[in-house]
C-alpha cells in the first residue's frame, strides 16, 4: 500500500509555519537561480542619463543643473554603455572620452572649452557637419567601441544611443559633454 506518512508530517504544526518554511525554500531556490542567470549572462547594459535643466533670468541669474547620472560607472570590458537624453533641456549632449588632464576644473576652463586648441574643439572637429540625430564617432587612432580619447556619443532630446566599452580591464576613462563641459564623469573598466 501507499504510505501517506509524508502527508501527515508537520500536520501538528500550524499551517502558517508549514507555508512559511515552504516559502523560505522557494525564495532561496529563486535567488540561487537568479544569481546563476545573472552570472551566466555575461555583458550587461550600463545607462548614463543626462539630467537637470537650464534657466536664464535677465539681470539676475544664469543657472544650469545639467549633469550625467551616474557620474561614475564601473563596467566590464564588453559591456554596452547607453547615453540617454533625460534632462529638461532641448539641447544635444555628448559623452566624449578625454584625457584626465583635459577635464575642465575651473570656471574659466569650462567657458573656454570650445576655443581652438581645447579638447571640446577637438571633439567638434570630429564632425564634418553638425549632427542632427544620435550618433557615435570613433576618435582618431582608437579601436571600435568606446576605448580611447575622443570616442564620442551624441544624443538629442528624446534619444539614446548605445556602444560597447572595448577598453581593456584596468582602464579608467574620463568623459565630458563637449557642449556643457561641467558635465563630467568617469568609467572604471574591470
Amino acid at each position: 500500500m501507499f504510505d501517506h506518512a509524508w502527508l501527515r508530517r508537520g500536520a501538528d504544526r500550524p499551517p502558517l509555519v508549514r507555508w512559511s518554511r515552504r516559502l523560505v525554500v522557494l525564495a532561496t531556490l529563486s535567488l540561487a537561480a537568479l544569481a546563476l542567470t545573472t552570472t551566466a549572462s555575461g555583458a550587461t547594459d550600463k545607462i548614463v542619463r543626462t539630467q537637470g535643466d537650464e534657466s536664464f533670468v535677465p539681470n539676475s541669474k544664469i543657472m544650469a543643473t545639467l549633469k550625467f547620472t551616474p557620474g561614475h560607472l564601473v563596467v566590464r570590458s564588453g559591456d554596452t554603455l547607453t547615453l540617454q537624453h533625460s534632462d529638461k533641456s532641448d539641447e544635444p549632449h555628448t559623452l566624449s572620452i578625454v584625457n584626465a588632464d583635459e577635464v575642465p576644473s575651473t570656471i574659466e576652463q569650462v567657458f573656454e572649452c570650445g576655443e581652438p586648441g581645447t579638447v571640446c574643439d577637438d571633439v567638434f572637429s570630429l564632425f564634418s557637419q553638425e549632427p542632427t540625430t544620435a550618433t557615435f564617432v570613433n576618435g582618431p587612432g582608437t579601436g571600435p567601441g568606446i576605448d580611447g580619447r575622443l570616442d564620442t556619443l551624441v544624443v538629442f532630446p528624446g534619444e539614446s544611443i548605445s556602444e560597447p566599452v572595448t577598453a581593456p580591464a584596468g582602464t579608467t576613462l574620463r568623459f565630458i559633454c563637449a557642449i556643457h563641459p561641467w558635465m563630467q564623469g568617469r568609467i572604471d573598466v574591470q
